[in-house]
């Protein structure tokens, strides 16, 4: 009896782990997003506006790709401005439209630099101090009082260059976000 019961409990206990369906998995944790792999090193996620098209996609370092295992997570600078590049080319952009572009709003645990042009908006994040639970960055966590559109740039060339990211090679980027202006995604 107890080695019946024994087996019994041994089933019941491992068979939800070995025996998971792809729609058992999505039932608790929900659809997959697509990613996809833009370069050696880095990874994308785009989010799609009502109507189809892409509105906002994020780029961030690679952990793993089939048998190899990248350690670090930093955005290689030249690595990442190619794919940037690639992916909005310069005549998609439009003009730069900020006064601050470029420019770095801080608050801890992470520090956003903003490339603003009138059709994107390119978001570089990196970490200023060891993430903790009690420390972690959540999307939309963190508004800053400058709208937007409220400054345009007088002193710099706006016309977009493939140089525009230069003031961020010495940076620790981990996640960079694209912003369509014109798309508004679901979340917005």
């Amino acid at each position: 009896m107890r080695v019946r019961l024994a087996i019994v409990f041994f089933f019941v206990c491992v068979t939800p782990g070995v025996g998971q369906t792809r729609s058992d998995i999505e039932l608790k944790y929900g659809k997959p997003v697509s990613v996809y792999s833009v370069s050696e090193h880095i990874w994308m996620t785009p989010e799609y506006a009502s109507d189809g098209q892409v509105c906002r996609m994020t780029l961030y370092p690679k952990h793993t790709s089939g048998n190899t295992n990248y350690v670090g997570a930093k955005l290689q600078f030249e690595e990442l401005r190619d794919v940037l590049n690639s992916l909005v080319p310069l005549n998609n952009r439009g003009l730069k439209t900020k006064l601050n572009f470029g420019a770095t709003a801080t608050g801890d645990p992470a520090a956003w630099t903003t490339y603003p042009y009138e059709k994107v908006t390119f978001t570089f994040i990196s970490s200023m101090s060891k993430t903790t639970e009690s420390s972690l960055l959540r999307k939309g966590e963190f508004e800053f009082g400058i709208p937007a559109t409220d400054y345009i740039a007088p002193r710099e060339d706006p016309a977009p260059s493939a140089d525009d990211f230069m003031r961020s090679e010495s940076s620790r980027t981990e996640i960079v976000t694209i912003q369509w202006s014109n798309r508004k995604c679901p979340d917005q």
